[in-house]
Protein backbone atom coordinates (compact mmCIF):
# COMPACT_ATOMS: atom_id res chain seq x y z
CA UNK A 1 0.00 0.00 0.00
CA UNK A 2 0.56 3.24 -0.70
CA UNK A 3 1.51 5.62 2.01
CA UNK A 4 2.78 9.32 1.89
CA UNK A 5 4.83 11.14 4.89
CA UNK A 6 2.76 13.49 7.01
CA UNK A 7 3.46 17.32 6.33
CA UNK A 8 5.22 19.22 9.29
CA UNK A 9 2.42 21.18 10.89
CA UNK A 10 2.28 24.56 9.90
CA UNK A 11 2.81 27.43 12.25
CA UNK A 12 0.46 29.93 10.53
CA UNK A 13 -2.37 27.43 11.39
CA UNK A 14 -5.02 30.16 13.65
CA UNK A 15 -4.91 27.19 16.19
CA UNK A 16 -1.05 27.91 17.51
CA UNK A 17 -1.66 32.06 16.74
CA UNK A 18 -1.60 33.60 19.79
CA UNK A 19 -0.82 37.40 20.67
CA UNK A 20 1.28 38.55 23.17
CA UNK A 21 -1.36 39.60 25.82
CA UNK A 22 -2.66 35.79 24.92
CA UNK A 23 0.57 34.55 26.00
CA UNK A 24 1.26 36.56 29.22
CA UNK A 25 -1.84 34.80 30.34
CA UNK A 26 -1.14 31.53 29.74
CA UNK A 27 2.26 32.02 31.55
CA UNK A 28 0.32 33.29 34.24
CA UNK A 29 -2.64 30.33 34.35
CA UNK A 30 -1.13 27.57 31.99
CA UNK A 31 -4.07 26.05 29.97
CA UNK A 32 -3.50 22.42 29.99
CA UNK A 33 -5.54 21.74 26.43
CA UNK A 34 -3.24 24.56 24.87
CA UNK A 35 -0.17 23.13 25.78
CA UNK A 36 -1.05 19.71 24.61
CA UNK A 37 -2.11 20.86 21.51
CA UNK A 38 0.57 22.71 21.10
CA UNK A 39 3.08 20.14 22.11
CA UNK A 40 1.79 18.02 19.13
CA UNK A 41 3.43 19.90 16.59
CA UNK A 42 4.98 17.82 14.26
CA UNK A 43 8.51 19.38 13.77
CA UNK A 44 9.88 16.08 10.93
CA UNK A 45 8.52 12.43 10.74
CA UNK A 46 9.87 11.12 13.56
CA UNK A 47 9.93 13.93 15.99
CA UNK A 48 7.12 16.08 17.68
CA UNK A 49 7.69 19.66 19.82
CA UNK A 50 7.01 17.74 22.67
CA UNK A 51 9.79 15.61 22.45
CA UNK A 52 12.40 18.58 23.15
CA UNK A 53 9.86 20.39 25.77
CA UNK A 54 11.00 18.76 28.99
CA UNK A 55 13.46 20.87 30.85
CA UNK A 56 14.60 19.06 34.32
CA UNK A 57 15.38 22.81 35.42
CA UNK A 58 12.28 24.27 34.25
CA UNK A 59 10.40 21.35 36.15
CA UNK A 60 12.47 22.01 39.59
CA UNK A 61 11.46 25.47 39.17
CA UNK A 62 7.98 24.89 38.73
CA UNK A 63 7.78 26.09 35.30
CA UNK A 64 6.12 25.27 32.01
CA UNK A 65 9.51 25.47 29.85
CA UNK A 66 6.79 26.78 27.39
CA UNK A 67 8.63 28.70 24.59
CA UNK A 68 8.25 32.68 24.37
CA UNK A 69 8.48 32.65 20.84
CA UNK A 70 6.53 30.17 19.64
CA UNK A 71 6.66 30.27 15.76
CA UNK A 72 10.64 30.71 15.85
CA UNK A 73 10.81 27.58 18.71
CA UNK A 74 8.99 25.46 15.67
CA UNK A 75 11.35 26.86 13.29
CA UNK A 76 14.25 25.42 14.98
CA UNK A 77 12.90 22.13 16.32
CA UNK A 78 12.27 21.32 12.58
CA UNK A 79 15.79 22.42 11.32
CA UNK A 80 17.13 20.82 13.78
CA UNK A 81 15.69 17.59 13.07
CA UNK A 82 16.12 18.16 9.49
CA UNK A 83 19.70 18.56 9.73
CA UNK A 84 20.99 16.54 12.71
CA UNK A 85 18.30 14.23 14.53
CA UNK A 86 16.65 12.44 11.67
CA UNK A 87 19.72 11.94 9.95
CA UNK A 88 21.81 10.34 12.78
CA UNK A 89 17.81 8.23 13.70
CA UNK A 90 18.72 6.79 10.14
CA UNK A 91 21.99 5.51 10.77
CA UNK A 92 22.31 4.50 14.42
CA UNK A 93 18.73 3.83 15.50
CA UNK A 94 17.04 5.16 17.92
CA UNK A 95 18.34 7.78 21.52
CA UNK A 96 17.39 9.65 23.87
CA UNK A 97 16.74 13.59 23.59
CA UNK A 98 18.84 14.50 27.15
CA UNK A 99 17.87 18.45 27.28
CA UNK A 100 16.20 20.37 24.30
CA UNK A 101 14.69 23.53 24.45
CA UNK A 102 14.69 25.67 27.64
CA UNK A 103 12.80 28.64 28.14
CA UNK A 104 14.47 32.13 29.18
CA UNK A 105 13.12 32.25 32.81
CA UNK A 106 14.57 28.79 33.75
CA UNK A 107 17.78 30.04 32.21
CA UNK A 108 18.04 33.42 34.09
CA UNK A 109 16.86 31.73 36.91
CA UNK A 110 19.84 28.91 36.59
CA UNK A 111 22.40 31.21 35.54
CA UNK A 112 21.45 34.03 39.11
CA UNK A 113 22.09 30.92 41.51
CA UNK A 114 25.26 30.38 39.98
CA UNK A 115 26.52 34.20 39.14
CA UNK A 116 25.90 37.01 40.89
CA UNK A 117 26.91 39.14 37.86
CA UNK A 118 25.23 37.23 34.80
CA UNK A 119 24.60 38.76 32.24
CA UNK A 120 20.36 38.72 31.67
CA UNK A 121 19.14 37.48 28.04
CA UNK A 122 23.51 35.63 27.94
CA UNK A 123 23.31 33.70 24.97
CA UNK A 124 22.30 29.74 25.51
CA UNK A 125 21.36 28.18 22.01
CA UNK A 126 19.12 26.14 23.97
CA UNK A 127 17.03 28.87 24.30
CA UNK A 128 16.18 28.21 20.76
CA UNK A 129 13.86 31.51 20.42
CA UNK A 130 16.28 33.89 21.40
CA UNK A 131 17.11 35.52 18.01
CA UNK A 132 20.74 35.36 18.39
CA UNK A 133 21.69 35.57 14.77
CA UNK A 134 18.09 37.45 13.92
CA UNK A 135 15.64 35.37 12.08
CA UNK A 136 18.42 32.48 11.45
CA UNK A 137 18.37 29.17 13.68
CA UNK A 138 20.29 28.77 16.01
CA UNK A 139 19.91 26.04 18.38
CA UNK A 140 20.97 22.85 20.19
CA UNK A 141 19.79 19.56 21.68
CA UNK A 142 22.11 16.61 23.97
CA UNK A 143 20.94 13.08 22.43
CA UNK A 144 22.11 9.99 24.00
CA UNK A 145 22.61 7.61 21.34
CA UNK A 146 22.28 4.12 22.18
CA UNK A 147 24.32 2.43 20.05
CA UNK A 148 26.86 4.42 22.03
CA UNK A 149 25.48 3.71 25.60
CA UNK A 150 24.97 0.15 24.85
CA UNK A 151 28.64 -0.53 23.27
CA UNK A 152 28.00 -1.26 19.22
CA UNK A 153 29.65 2.01 18.31
CA UNK A 154 32.42 3.78 19.89
CA UNK A 155 31.94 7.39 20.96
CA UNK A 156 34.63 8.50 19.16
CA UNK A 157 33.46 6.83 15.79
CA UNK A 158 29.99 8.31 16.43
CA UNK A 159 31.07 11.94 16.74
CA UNK A 160 33.52 11.26 13.33
CA UNK A 161 30.40 10.17 11.62
CA UNK A 162 28.37 13.41 12.88
CA UNK A 163 31.30 15.72 12.16
CA UNK A 164 32.11 14.18 8.60
CA UNK A 165 28.17 13.67 7.37
CA UNK A 166 26.01 16.69 9.04
CA UNK A 167 25.83 20.03 9.01
CA UNK A 168 27.08 21.20 12.76
CA UNK A 169 28.50 24.18 14.35
CA UNK A 170 29.39 22.74 17.64
CA UNK A 171 29.44 19.03 18.96
CA UNK A 172 30.32 18.66 22.88
CA UNK A 173 31.10 15.60 24.78
CA UNK A 174 32.04 14.69 28.08
CA UNK A 175 35.07 12.25 29.28
CA UNK A 176 32.41 9.93 31.70
CA UNK A 177 29.49 10.82 29.87
CA UNK A 178 27.92 9.37 26.03
CA UNK A 179 25.77 12.08 25.84
CA UNK A 180 26.41 14.33 22.82
CA UNK A 181 25.28 18.36 22.58
CA UNK A 182 25.08 19.83 19.59
CA UNK A 183 24.73 22.66 17.84
CA UNK A 184 23.65 23.87 14.15
CA UNK A 185 23.56 27.83 13.46
CA UNK A 186 24.24 29.90 10.16
CA UNK A 187 28.49 30.47 10.91
CA UNK A 188 29.41 26.72 12.05
CA UNK A 189 32.38 26.80 13.12
CA UNK A 190 32.86 23.00 12.55
CA UNK A 191 34.32 22.48 15.86
CA UNK A 192 34.67 19.13 18.45
CA UNK A 193 35.39 19.55 21.86
CA UNK A 194 35.67 17.12 24.97
CA UNK A 195 35.27 17.92 28.56
CA UNK A 196 36.99 16.36 31.81
CA UNK A 197 37.68 16.76 35.05
CA UNK A 198 40.95 17.95 35.96
CA UNK A 199 40.53 16.95 39.93
CA UNK A 200 40.10 13.36 38.20
CA UNK A 201 43.68 14.13 36.38
CA UNK A 202 41.38 14.75 33.39
CA UNK A 203 42.16 17.35 31.07
CA UNK A 204 39.14 20.37 31.42
CA UNK A 205 39.25 20.92 27.63
CA UNK A 206 40.51 18.46 24.44
CA UNK A 207 39.74 19.75 21.19
CA UNK A 208 39.29 16.69 19.31
CA UNK A 209 38.35 18.59 15.80
CA UNK A 210 39.28 22.51 15.99
CA UNK A 211 41.61 24.95 14.15
CA UNK A 212 44.56 22.10 13.49
CA UNK A 213 42.17 19.89 11.76
CA UNK A 214 41.00 23.22 9.81
CA UNK A 215 44.05 25.15 9.12
CA UNK A 216 46.37 22.15 8.54
CA UNK A 217 45.25 18.52 7.96
CA UNK A 218 41.81 20.17 6.14
CA UNK A 219 43.41 21.43 3.21
CA UNK A 220 45.75 18.54 2.82
CA UNK A 221 42.90 15.84 2.66
CA UNK A 222 41.54 14.93 -0.86
CA UNK A 223 37.85 15.73 -1.62
CA UNK A 224 36.58 12.43 -0.68
CA UNK A 225 37.96 12.42 2.58
CA UNK A 226 36.63 16.26 3.17
CA UNK A 227 33.94 16.59 5.71
CA UNK A 228 30.37 17.05 3.79
CA UNK A 229 29.88 20.10 5.19
CA UNK A 230 32.95 22.68 5.47
CA UNK A 231 35.19 24.56 5.42
CA UNK A 232 34.87 26.36 9.24
CA UNK A 233 33.49 29.54 8.93
CA UNK A 234 35.66 30.51 12.02
CA UNK A 235 38.85 28.46 10.60
CA UNK A 236 38.25 26.29 13.66
CA UNK A 237 38.58 28.91 16.24
CA UNK A 238 35.75 28.30 18.81
CA UNK A 239 35.11 32.35 18.93
CA UNK A 240 32.93 34.51 16.24
CA UNK A 241 34.55 37.46 17.26
CA UNK A 242 32.93 40.34 19.13
CA UNK A 243 29.73 40.09 17.40
CA UNK A 244 28.14 36.92 19.16
CA UNK A 245 28.12 35.80 22.68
Amino acid sequence: MKTTTPQTTKTSDDSLAFDEHRLKSFKKSPNAGFIDRVAKTRLSKNFILRDFLFCASSAAQGLSNFPDDLAEAIKAGQVLCDRLLEPILAEFGRFAVTYGYQSRESMDLDLAKVSKSFRCNSSSPHHWDRGTFGNEVYARVDILPFCVEDGYVGKRAFGHWVMHHLDVDLCMTWKRSNVFCLTIGPKPRRCWIEWGRPAMGERKQEVVMGADYWQNVYPTLPMASRPKFGPSATNGSLRWGSHHG
